[in-house]
């Protein structure tokens, strides 16, 4: 099955706080702007590849986006990893245009290496 990344949505997330017997609910979106580019190719990628990241073969649209996203919360810290402002080893494994998500959220969090800059205009 093929998913264009832009028809992909974010999940949102809500939280509830309570004070002074008042309820306060708040709806935002899960991952923020930087990291919202990073979920929408991985998706797209998880989606159109059934064995890329986790076997969705058969599988109907809404089972497959549901797989999907559970892989993504497994994948997420290894991939939002960007301590180092380069890719990591396990981040080097992955699919081209999965890195390419992840240095473009790098350059937008400023967290990219000059080194590593000059790698993600080519």
């Amino acid at each position: 099955m093929k998913i264009n990344p832009e028809d992909i949505e974010v999940p949102l997330e809500k939280t509830v706080s309570f004070n002074n017997g008042e309820a306060e609910v708040s709806i935002a979106k899960k991952y923020n702007g930087s990291e919202a580019g990073l979920y929408k190719s991985y998706m797209s990628m998880c989606a159109s590849n059934d064995k890329e990241f986790v076997d969705t073969e058969g599988m109907d649209s809404e089972a497959t986006y549901k797989s999907c996203s559970m892989q993504y919360e497994k994948m997420r810290a290894m991939m939002s990893d960007d301590s180092k402002g380069e890719l990591t080893e396990e981040q080097k494994k992955l699919p081209a245009p999965i890195q390419k998500s992840i240095l473009q959220k790098m350059k937008k969090d400023g967290k990219l290496s000059k080194k590593e800059s000059g790698k993600d205009e080519e």
